[in-house]
């Protein structure tokens, strides 16, 4: 009996997590299933030309982008001008994710209730916004991509000793003061969600943070409980490791290809990139070009042109700079033996995937997360949020084969984990109902999930600490007028 098809439908603002979800798309294609891609503008068309080059998915333009290309690069630069997490998300979300959240919402809706595409099963990337919300209203069930690990407070399955990413320790050796932050300040935050929920609260800054959105959701993690922190989760949360395709080897410029060739046998290279969101000043570049100037190990540099401007017109023969170098391909060169990255989730990814030590400096949003999972799985290290390259820190890991040894582990356990095809599996499973005994009671609705999850002990707790504490404050109002009462009389009697 030949397997049911079905129409599924990726949804996601044009941003990098939206990559994972056509790789995903790309396998489900390959397997004879109609794929619908819904984002904005040519920007969208093109990454479903790149990350699904070998089945033809429908792509449906949601309109022009809401963030013209010249006013992100100049948000990402406002940004970049603090080093506080929570200020840089508040900015990014407020003045680059409200105005995709409102069109992704209104141009979903409307080509949904107009039937142009009729969906059998969703795939949503992060951020989804009020996507979620329409699909529900809808009745069309959906799963979420994850597109690097489970931190507070977007996914609400996430541990409570799991640290926000702008409160940077390690769970392993976290203080008591830390314990306290995290632990507790992650509990109230997860009380105070489902609370809201009960009554009827509408997270319209920041949808997905609502707990109705996940709960009963299949839910996929693109890492693995090796460089994530390992932590108990409903049977619906699915590590998949790596969903883009890592071994899709796209050809070095011919200089690249040249330059690589003439380094000497046994010198080792290292690969730098901060990806595409990341904006280096001239001054950080110039910094950049004199630390990893050695005579240790040679330099591949991929830097985009615009962040080119400065630079001598002479390099060292030990550094290349190229505006385009295929990531994968020069994390799968035998000659590069570690990568300076700003770990980004699919840097960090393709970092472990291909089995390469990872030097991180981390920027902004969960890449300072990512760093320290990465870090603390031993397979490389981190420096501070908008840290600048260290000479030592890339000649220590360099040095250290325990760090290559670690990072080559890692690489087999991703491969393991199953990727775009274990994906393209449960969303099959799950478009066909197969997965329904897998909803937890903790998923089964509002109620039941904050029962679930005690949070009625901890209102009556407080209860009781209120009525505690009322009592103790009335005896002790009781006390006080006995005693000015005996002290009256008292002086009666003198």
């Amino acid at each position: 009996m030949a397997a049911e098809k079905f129409h599924f439908l990726i949804v996601g603002v044009p941003l990098s997590p939206l990559h994972n979800c056509i790789s995903i798309g790309q396998e489900l294609c390959l397997r004879g299933h109609n794929v619908t891609v819904m984002s904005f503008a040519d920007r969208g068309r093109q990454k479903v030309a790149k990350y699904a080059p070998k089945c033809k998915l429908n792509y449906l333009s949601l309109g022009e982008l809401p963030v013209s290309d010249d006013k992100e690069e100049e948000l990402v630069r406002q940004m970049l001008t603090s080093n506080s997490t929570l200020l840089q998300m508040s900015f990014m979300m407020q003045n680059l994710m409200t105005p995709y959240f409102d069109q992704l919402q209104v141009g979903v809706s409307k080509a949904l209730k107009s039937g142009l595409v009729r969906p059998s099963f969703g795939l949503l990337g992060l951020p989804f916004g009020g996507v979620g919300r329409e699909l529900q209203v809808l009745g069309i069930d959906f799963a979420v991509n994850v597109p690097t690990i489970l931190v507070p407070p977007i996914n609400p399955w996430a541990s409570s000793f799991i640290p926000l990413p702008f409160h940077l320790v390690s769970p392993h050796n976290m203080t008591f003061v830390d314990r306290l932050l995290v632990i507790g300040g992650n509990s109230l935050l997860n009380f105070g969600r489902h609370l809201a929920v009960a009554a009827g609260f509408q997270f319209s800054f920041m949808p997905d943070l609502s707990p109705d959105m996940w709960r009963g959701r299949l839910a996929f993690v693109n890492s693995i409980p090796g460089v994530d922190y390992p932590q108990l989760l409903p049977p619906l949360v699915q590590y998949t490791g790596p969903v883009v395709d890592v071994k899709k080897m796209e050809p070095f410029p011919p200089e690249v290809e040249s330059w690589l060739e003439s380094v000497p046998e046994g010198m080792p290279v290292v690969y730098v990139s901060y990806g595409t969101m990341v904006r280096l000043t001239a001054e950080r570049v110039a910094a950049t070009l004199s630390t990893l100037t050695s005579t240790e190990h040679f330099t591949l540099w991929a830097l985009p042109k615009t962040q080119q401007v400065g630079l001598p017109d002479t390099l060292p023969s030990s550094i290349m700079i190229h505006h385009w170098i295929p990531s994968a391909r020069a994390l799968a060169h035998p000659k590069v033996k570690a990568f300076v990255s700003h770990c980004g989730g699919n840097s960090a990814v393709e970092c472990m995937a291909m089995g390469k030590p990872l030097i991180g400096y981390p920027q902004f949003g969960d890449q300072m997360a990512v760093c320290q999972r990465i870090a603390d799985a031993g397979a490389g290290i981190t420096g501070p949020q908008g840290g600048w390259v260290q000479a030592e820190d890339v000649r220590h890991v360099l040095a250290e084969p325990r760090y290559a040894v670690r990072a080559q582990t890692m690489s087999r356990l991703l491969e393991k984990f199953g990727g775009t095809s274990r994906a393209a599996d449960l969303l099959e499973m799950a478009a066909a109902g197969d997965l329904a005994p897998l909803r937890t009671p903790l998923e089964g609705s509002t109620s039941s999930s904050f029962f679930m999850a005690g949070y009625d002990l901890v209102i009556y707790a407080q209860l009781l600490a209120f009525a505690l504490m009322f009592m103790c404050m009335r005896c002790c109002a009781c006390c006080c007028r006995s005693r000015n009462r005996h002290a009256s009389a008292e002086k009666k009697k003198q």
